[in-house]
């Protein structure tokens, strides 16, 4: 039995690494000496389309005069950047190229804790590396450079330097998340953005080469019974406000520690039910919003802003 499970995830690796790139970067940097060199940079990209379009992390070509991509065959191409999103880690790159292996996409909403996970990418450019793993967590949500990735899968799958932009797949072989960052000081800790977050924007990114993504200016979790229990919140559903950025949330009073239990009049469960909420509404939209602070409960119009980039 051992020795057909290993045969079956040799075979998915089979079929994933072709679809798996390594996505070099040139951009000029100054010296401390006032001289403007150029840098390299490096990470891996995954092909969605056969007619060569190509996912990546935004902060792998970020500030890049030139992106090159290389195939797992060898071949290399220069890629142009048809669209990004620094609020969602995500770029879409374009090769003129044919023979594509295109990466068949998951479902990362039906993800559960425990299920196996593959990580794939080119790191370093020296050739394709697989680790595996887990899916440890969902909907996690950590603070990048520049603001919070929300909606995050955690995974024990090694994620190496380099792997940023690569694959992570489902045992089947299709892609559940797109690697975004690991935690330096923590041993089989990576995040990946999921799949289904990559599906809501593809499209956009494509025709207009940026996302007006509808902000509210919040960072949360789902409550559950025993974090209300832990910091004695009267309430055991929700999402509870872990930040309030310089925002629209702010500027309506909203402070960590609320918990947003509902948004015109429909109940909010999580972070997840919040997050699909907002997602659903456009830029400039007035939410109603309640929300519990200790043992009052309060209502406010919220404006959704565009995220900012």
């Amino acid at each position: 039995m051992l020795f057909e499970l290993e045969k079956k995830f040799v075979e998915v690796v089979d079929e994933v690494v072709p679809s798996v790139v390594s996505v070099s970067t040139t951009r000029l940097a100054r010296t401390q000496l006032s001289r403007v060199v150029p840098v390299k940079g490096q990470g891996s990209g995954v092909i969605l389309s056969d007619t060569g379009f190509i996912v990546t992390n935004a902060h792998v070509i970020e500030g890049a005069r030139d992106v090159d991509v290389t195939l797992h065959d060898g071949r290399a191409f220069k890629a142009v950047v048809v669209g990004e999103s620094k609020v969602r880690d995500l770029a879409i790159l374009k090769i003129d190229a044919e023979g594509l292996n295109p990466l068949e996409l998951g479902d990362s909403g039906s993800l559960k804790v425990g299920q196996f996970a593959i990580a794939v990418g080119n790191p370093l450019g020296l050739g394709s590396t697989v680790t595996f793993g887990i899916v440890s967590a969902v909907d996690r949500t950590i603070q990048s450079q520049r603001s919070f990735l929300e909606g995050l899968i955690q995974t024990s799958a090694q994620i190496n330097p380099g792997n940023s932009g690569g694959a992570l797949v489902d045992s089947e072989g299709r892609l559940i998340g797109v690697p975004t960052a690991m935690i330096p000081w923590s041993q089989g800790i990576g995040f990946a953005i999921a799949v289904d977050t990559l599906k809501g924007v593809y499209d956009e990114l494509v025709e207009t080469g940026t996302i007006q993504t509808p902000w509210m200016g919040i960072v949360g979790v789902t409550l559950n019974k025993g974090i209300a229990s832990h910091y004695k919140i009267q309430v055991e559903k929700g999402a509870l406000l872990v930040d309030v950025p310089e925002g629209p949330s702010r500027s309506m009073d909203l402070q960590p520690g609320d918990v947003i239990v509902a948004i015109d009049d429909e109940d909010i469960t999580g972070m997840e039910d919040l997050r699909k909420r907002i997602m659903k509404s456009k830029v400039g939209t007035k939410l109603r919003v309640r929300f519990q602070r200790a043992t009052d409960v309060f209502e406010v119009y919220v404006e959704l802003m565009a995220a900012p980039e």
